[in-house]
């Protein structure tokens, strides 16, 4: 039997889960430039699987605490190692992206007049 409250939790962390998920989504489809698609789309997409993977856990220490199985431990590890790995790998393409798009370069508009009108 699991707990309500461990359930009800479960299925908040899993609605923002998707929440973030569709916020990353948008965030690719309606900014205009690739520094702030790559910005939503790394940031929102990581917060989905920390709280996909915090809800596997908390489902996981549930269900061990709960029935004493041995699956849910290793369902806990197994998560936590593919947690890891996720986490690497976000770090390493946010890093090549970066890299590897431009910086736009900003000039103010050469007008020929002066900053501040002489009195």
């Amino acid at each position: 039997m699991s707990s309500p409250v461990a359930d009800i939790f479960i299925w908040i962390f899993l609605a923002a889960a998707v929440g973030f998920g569709l916020l990353g989504f948008v965030g690719l489809v309606i900014f205009p430039d690739i520094r702030s698609r790559m910005f939503t789309a790394l940031r929102a997409t990581m917060i989905s699987v920390c709280l996909v993977t915090l809800s596997v856990v908390l489902f996981g220490i549930n269900g061990f605490v709960t029935t004493g199985g041995e699956l849910y431990a290793m369902l806990v590890i197994h998560t936590l190692f593919l947690f890891g790995i996720l986490t690497v790998a976000m770090i390493f393409i946010s890093r090549i992206l970066l890299e590897q798009v431009p910086v736009p370069v900003c000039q103010p508009e050469n007008t020929g007049t002066t900053a501040l009108p002489e009195k």
